[in-house]
């Protein structure tokens, strides 16, 4: 590996690692008590300006009628500060605010060239340096909500893929967080409704989340707002007049609702997966009151669509358990597999047998080609043995050259199959380097069946083991 590659691998590694810590710490983000969005501003954009290298980052929000962009938050990374304010005009950059709607992310590489920002050449780009600009549409609830900007001062640059995909992440959470920021506003809003059916109606169409109002003994839906009406399909072709526990996905989540809801007059922002009236589900954060209205009992219930967060924490999970460079599982996530699979044999009695293997001659590869190719071959290695795994299989990078695999409901002699098919793989892959030579690699596999009663640490000893009579015995091979 020469030095320029080797840089690129510690960039690539120091990135992944800074946004693992930035969605750490994202994800549990909440909006504040008092609906003020602003300590997550300054964190997005602080983290932002680490991770896209750039000296500023601002985010902008949409005003409700569409035709202006307000300066919530402005870090300028060169200095450590934050500062708001300013306005960006449709009437004056028409071209922007329609490659807002349309696309995913306006990459600028050379933003006073770019069509859809060369409008900001003289107002804005030239006095403040810019050069490029990576923004980020921020969508709540399918409707522009705002953007977050990234600027890059000095000359134009080139933004890749992975540029493209954080700033939209960015731009995700942030959306998040302003569909917390209405929900909680519009928590307060029902704690102030009281008997007026004219309270009621008023509330209901201004109120910044989806709201229905739910009547008599089975709780049937006999209102809801336009947020509503458009997040559950509420339309021609439809049933009418749903009940609320049909709204929810699973049953054992009204139930729990509904048990609350009755012992304490409120819900708060519980998530649940809802289903619309089309058939199709969404993750939501559902509140819900206990109310008289004209002297009936109702219950009013608030949703608001966290579907995108949900995506978002399973981006993280996965991101978590990955091994950077092979993207096979690692080791931590690996042994939580392992120890949860064992509970589930010891219950059902059906067996459990984990693989072991070990790159054949790997240093050699190494040694003789250099630590490029050498990672390249632990990804062939990867990829050769996925493509004949089953999905209910848990392939992991133990450390180095070192993998291992879970196999459910497999007893010993089935382990083995898999794993001689899993060495065919591999040993039929042939890496060719950049200088034309054909490197070839092999791997050794032990194969170990579960004993009930037997802890985790022994499970992998017997497989350790195995793999251990495989090298011995030649290597390229599979032992028990």
């Amino acid at each position: 590996m020469n030095v320029e590659q080797q840089k690129e691998q510690e960039f690539i590694a120091e990135r992944l690692a800074t946004c693992r810590r930035l969605l750490s710490r994202l994800v549990h983000f909440d909006a504040p008590a008092n609906g003020e969005p602003g300590e997550a501003y300054n964190t997005v954009t602080e983290f932002a300006a680490e991770l896209l290298r750039v000296a500023r980052v601002g985010v902008w929000r949409l005003e409700p009628d569409g035709k202006n962009l307000i300066c919530a938050d402005l870090f300028d990374a060169r200095i450590g500060s934050h500062r708001s304010g300013g306005v960006i005009s449709e009437a004056l950059a028409p071209s922007y605010f329609r490659a807002l709607t349309s696309l995913r992310c306006i990459a600028a590489v050379d933003a006073r060239a770019d069509p859809a920002t060369a409008e900001f050449e003289h107002t804005y780009l030239e006095p403040n340096g810019i050069g490029a600009l990576l923004d980020a549409p921020i969508w709540v609830d399918g409707r522009l909500a705002g953007v977050i900007c990234h600027e890059h001062i000095g000359g134009p640059r080139r933004w890749t893929f992975g540029d493209e995909l954080l700033a939209g992440s960015m731009a995700d959470f942030l959306a998040r967080v302003l569909e917390n920021v209405e929900r909680r506003r519009a928590e307060r809003a029902l704690g102030a409704v009281r008997h007026s059916e004219h309270n009621f109606r008023a509330l209901l169409a201004a109120a910044p989340v989806a709201l229905l109002l739910a009547a008599g003994n089975d709780q049937r839906v006999v209102a809801v707002n336009q947020r509503a009406a458009t997040m559950l399909a509420f339309g021609p072709g439809v049933a009418k007049d749903p009940v609320l526990r049909d709204l929810l996905a699973d049953g054992a989540d009204w139930d729990a609702l509904e048990t609350r809801l009755r012992a304490e007059g409120h819900v708060d922002g519980e998530a649940a997966r809802v289903r619309t009236l089309s058939g199709a589900e969404l993750w939501a954060l559902v509140s819900a009151r206990s109310l008289e209205l004209d002297g009936r009992p109702c219950v009013l219930m608030g949703l608001t669509d966290v579907t995108r967060q949900k995506e978002l924490e399973g981006q993280l999970v996965q991101l978590a358990a990955r091994d950077d460079l092979t993207h096979a599982f690692n080791r931590r996530h690996f042994v939580e597999v392992v120890e949860r699979e064992i509970s589930r044999s010891t219950r059902s009695s059906a067996p459990l047998s984990l693989c072991m293997l070990d790159a054949d001659h790997f240093k050699r590869v190494n040694d003789e080609h250099g630590h490029f190719v050498g990672d390249r071959a632990l990804c062939a290695l990867v990829s050769s043995a996925t493509s004949v795994l089953r999905p209910e299989a848990t392939l992991a990078r133990m450390g180095g050259e070192e993998f291992a695999i879970l196999l459910p409901d497999a007893d010993v002699q089935q382990a083995c199959r898999v794993a001689e098919r899993v060495r065919r793989a591999v040993e039929k892959h042939e890496l060719v380097t950049d200088g034309g030579v054909r490197v070839g690699l092999t791997v050794s596999l032990g194969v170990a069946q579960h004993v009930p009663g037997e802890s985790l640490e022994a499970l992998l000893r017997a497989a350790d083991a195995a793999l251990y009579r495989a090298k011995d015995g030649g290597r390229n091979r599979v032992a028990t």
